[in-house]
C-alpha cells in the first residue's frame, strides 16, 4: 500500500490546501478539469506547471510517477499514442481530509489500434492540492482493462476469452 504511505507523509508536507468553497479552491478544481479535457501533447506542456507542483506524486494504476519532469514525459508520451482523449468530469466531492474525488468519464481515440473508435470508461481520481492550489497527490481508480487492454489486438482477445469463462 504504497501510495497510502505516501499520501500520509504529502499531507504532513502539504497541510494547508485551498479552504473549502475559497476561490482557490475553485480554481484548483477548474484547472484540473481543463487539463483533461482535452489530452494533447503541447497542451501538457503549456498546462502541466498551472496544474501540478513540482513534487507531484501521480499514480494512474498504469504507473507511479514522483516529480513533475517524469510526469510531463509520461503524459506527452501517453497523449502522443491516441488521436484523441478528453476527460469529463461528472462530480467533485470534496473529503473531511481536505481532499479531492473527481468522478469522471473518459475516451480515447487510439492511434494504433481500434482506430477512429471511441473507447469510454469511467473512474475517479483522488487529489490532494498544496497551499498553492496545485496537485501533490494523484491517484487514479479505473478500469484499463476495459479502457485500454482489451483493445490491443492478441491482448483483447485473451482477456475477452478469459470474461467469457468467469
Amino acid at each position: 500500500m504504497e501510495t497510502l504511505k505516501i499520501l500520509d507523509a504529502i499531507r504532513i508536507q502539504n497541510p494547508t490546501t485551498p479552504a473549502a468553497g475559497s476561490a482557490e479552491e475553485i480554481a484548483a478544481i477548474e484547472n484540473f478539469k481543463h487539463f483533461f479535457s482535452s489530452f494533447a501533447p503541447e497542451r501538457i506542456s503549456k498546462l502541466l506547471a498551472k496544474t501540478y507542483a513540482s513534487d507531484i506524486y501521480f499514480n494512474d494504476t498504469l504507473k507511479a510517477i514522483h516529480g513533475i519532469e517524469p510526469l510531463a514525459h509520461y503524459l506527452k508520451e501517453s497523449a502522443q499514442a491516441v488521436q484523441e482523449c478528453r476527460v469529463e468530469v461528472l462530480e467533485v466531492t470534496r473529503t473531511e481530509n481536505d481532499e479531492h474525488y473527481f468522478r469522471w468519464k473518459m475516451m480515447i481515440r487510439f492511434k494504433r489500434f481500434k482506430k477512429n473508435q471511441d473507447t469510454w470508461t469511467v473512474g475517479m481520481s483522488h487529489l490532494r492540492f498544496n497551499a498553492s492550489g496545485l496537485v501533490v497527490y494523484h491517484q487514479d481508480y479505473w478500469n484499463a482493462t476495459d479502457g485500454i487492454f482489451r483493445h490491443i489486438p492478441i491482448l483483447g482477445n485473451m482477456i475477452n476469452a478469459i470474461i467469457k469463462r468467469l
